[in-house]
């Protein structure tokens, strides 16, 4: 693939504020590892209060339905604070809907893989891989109570990825584990959502989850929770007291934990460059950059009834458009949102093309990548099908 920008080459002038200042400031530089001990700890301790103001409710609900038990008014005024804290409790990572474990002996080289490319990146390996049929993206994540290190795969993702690319992906999302990103832990996005939950009940804001996997290539139009039209309906009723100090407390949050994590994402992909490749990791940003370029010739040839093999061939067969890809990455640069958790993966490979980083050749050969397509083919097919269905 040609690189359509020049390194260090981007219009800063269309992105936020912060996102800008951050961006010129670390372009051409080798990252070290995330050490601000001073944002961290007040990023903790603004999460902890969050969760204080949530335990406060719970036990001052209980208190008034154990004390007034005999009070209708009681138990309906206790009820409502015991209903808020229940729906502002903290909450671990979860997988999306329709995520389906594929195990290490049905695959066992891209277990292979991912293990390989976690030692050289000094990532926990994947203790389970999930596939999902309908996400254009992979994740790390730190699943559940115990936080076991899954890997999340989307297959129209997967499909659409060269040999290097696919090297690229596990690279800079394994590479995460170690990128020392408070986003990532349990305490911090748990906050974030309780106190978006907050702010959509009192004031009617529209709230976008943090961390969704919602995939708006593949998702035609999304409904709305019943649980954030019950958190609105009982948060009204606390009144809006409570509004201007958990707001002013969201933004505080959100701008310590977007300087943090954006910071984070950089540094995993010179971590993965140092393992895969500059190259691997560009290459992946720009893939997902070109998702929707991507994604529509793979939803037509599924509608014409191809086979995923015949998709694959055309994928390894295609030709870039530096073009087209410098178009997108305009166009991403654009959509930046102020204090956003993560970087546009425009801005990840023009930083990462900038930072002259030591190339390393812990890659995914031809022959290892059909391997993996030949040992998901059943999920690759079924994929296909789903994809089909997508008006």
């Amino acid at each position: 693939m040609n690189l359509s920008s020049p390194p260090g080459e981007v219009r800063a002038a269309l992105l936020p504020r912060d996102a800008r200042r951050r961006f010129l400031r670390l372009r051409g530089r080798r990252l070290d590892r995330p050490g601000r001990p001073a944002a961290r700890l007040v990023t903790f301790a603004l999460s902890a209060v969050v969760h204080a103001v949530t335990a406060a409710i719970l036990a001052g609900g209980v208190l008034i339905v154990v004390n007034w038990h005999g009070n209708v008014l009681g138990w309906l005024f206790g009820g409502v604070l015991v209903a808020i804290a229940i729906l502002t409790r903290p909450r671990t990572v979860r997988l999306p809907d329709g995520a389906q474990e594929v195990t290490r002996a049905e695959a066992p080289t891209l277990f292979e893989a991912a293990d390989r490319i976690a030692g050289s990146v000094g990532a926990a390996p994947p203790a389970a891989i999930y596939l999902h049929d309908r996400l254009f993206r992979c994740a790390h994540l730190r699943a559940g109570i115990r936080r076991r290190p899954v890997l999340l795969v989307g297959l129209p993702l997967l499909l659409t990825l060269t040999p290097r690319e696919r090297a690229g992906m596990l690279g800079a999302e394994l590479a995460r584990d170690v990128s020392g990103d408070p986003g990532r832990g349990l305490l911090v996005p748990s906050a974030l959502s309780t106190t978006g939950e907050w702010r959509h009940a009192l004031m009617g804001m529209r709230v976008d989850r943090y961390r969704d996997f919602g995939d708006p290539h593949l998702d035609g139009h999304s409904a709305v929770p019943g649980g954030r039209m019950a958190s609105q309906a009982i948060g009204k009723v606390t009144g809006w007291i409570l509004v201007w100090p958990l707001f002013l407390t969201e933004l505080a949050l959100r701008r310590l934990v977007s300087a943090q994590s954006q910071y984070a994402v950089y540094y995993a992909d010179q971590v993965a460059a140092r393992a895969v490749s500059s190259r691997a990791v560009v290459e992946y940003a720009d893939a997902l950059t070109m998702g929707e370029s991507r994604l529509t010739p793979v939803m037509a040839a599924a509608r014409r009834g191809e086979t995923a093999e015949e998709i694959r061939r055309a994928v390894l067969s295609r030709d870039a458009d530096p073009g087209l890809l410098a178009t997108r990455r305009e166009d991403s640069l654009s959509g930046q949102a102020a204090w956003q958790a993560e970087p546009t993966t425009a801005l990840r490979a023009v930083l990462l093309e900038s930072a002259g980083v030591d190339e390393g050749s812990v890659g995914l050969g031809s022959g290892e990548s059909d391997r993996i397509d030949a040992e998901l083919s059943r999920h690759l097919a079924r994929t296909v099908r789903e994809l089909s269905r997508i008006t």
